[in-house]
């Protein structure tokens, strides 16, 4: 599988219709849930109404119901609680951006400024806890209480997720595994517990929807280590939102870890150098060359590929079907992403 992130088409607008064109057998859903989302998404206060309205404009591809929505189709049909069950996954997606925002002094995302950016950290963190607490109060009214279970355990890991995030700041003994743990939590298991509900509500055995659950925790992983990569080498005109977040904070994505473990000497000694909060020398700029030499980026691109290809494979068993082939491509074009 020949991809790297120095070959990505640069507009965001033609990565936007290469994905509407895979996910063309569910679109109509899609549509659906976007109409679900923006009712649940309203207040009878207007500041209150203007910033969930403005949080509707971070509002990505809808990869998480897209997957939800396909799972579904590939099991033979649409459950009728679909619908309402990925607007609420986009819903809990959309709060951790909110927070994200806030952990990260992000100041844009799709291309508009952060909540934290325009109104402050304050209004942020609560309009992220009016999202989760919405998202919470629907699904507990749900005829089906498994989307409330599965929901609720993967919120609570993402909070679990951002913690060891922050407390990994500026470490240099962060390991592989220690990382694959944060961001297993921190993004896959929202993938994986959309793949799965949208399998389960649509009839799927439990070994079945294991199986889902597992691709999407595959291409979650597979989606952060390339938007860590992207944080260090992207172009914020066409990810679309602030770069280098992760330096700034000194957050060891998988290409510093790898440059890390693959430094010895005065050249370890330098890049040590740029762990320390008060070096300010945490840069892309300055870090460029040493990624470059010691090929952490591509390392970590080539994990990512792994990933997919598992990804893929966990969906063997399925029937042909165009819900089929769309989950088939939606991991490489995860890998080509550029927004």
């Amino acid at each position: 599988m020949e991809s790297g992130l120095k070959n990505l088409p640069r507009s965001s607008e033609e990565r936007g219709a290469i994905l509407l064109q895979i996910v063309s057998p569910v679109l109509a859903d899609l549509e659906h849930s976007e109409e679900i989302l923006s009712k649940f998404l309203t207040s009878q206060y207007a500041y209150i109404q203007t910033l969930v309205r403005h949080i509707e404009r971070f509002k990505g591809k809808r990869l998480r119901p897209a997957i939800l929505h396909l799972c579904a189709r590939a099991f033979g049909g649409e459950a009728p609680l679909a619908g309402d069950v990925a607007a609420l996954v986009e819903m809990i997606h959309l709060a951790t951006l909110c927070h994200d925002d806030i952990l990260d002094d992000a100041d844009t995302r799709r291309n508009v400024p952060t909540v934290n950016a325009q109104w402050g950290n304050k209004s942020a963190v609560m309009t992220g806890d009016i999202l989760f607490s919405r998202a919470f109060e629907i699904l507990g009214k749900l005829d089906d209480p498994r989307p409330f279970r599965i929901l609720s355990r993967t919120s609570r890991l993402i909070c679990e997720g951002e913690l060891l995030q922050i407390d990994s700041r500026f470490r240099t003994d962060i390991d592989e595994d220690a990382y694959f743990d944060l961001i297993e939590k921190k993004t896959a298991l929202l993938f994986g517990a959309a793949a799965e509900l949208g399998a389960l509500l649509a009839g799927a055995t439990e070994a079945e929807s294991r199986s889902m659950y597992a691709y999407g925790r595959r291409l979650g992983i597979a989606f952060q280590v390339v938007d860590d990569c992207l944080d260090l080498v992207g172009v914020e005109e066409t990810v679309g939102k602030s770069l280098g977040s992760d330096l700034k904070n000194g957050e060891p994505t998988l290409p510093l870890i790898h440059l890390l473990a693959n430094s010895s000497g005065a050249r370890k000694q330098e890049v040590l150098n740029f762990f320390k909060p008060e070096s300010g020398g945490l840069t892309r700029e300055g870090l460029k060359p040493y990624l470059e030499r010691s090929g952490s980026v591509e390392y970590a691109l080539q994990i990512a590929r792994s990933e997919i290809q598992r990804a893929r494979d966990e969906i063997g068993f399925l029937p042909a079907s165009g819900a089929k082939t769309a989950l088939l491509e939606i991991p490489e074009y995860v890998l080509d992403r550029t927004s």
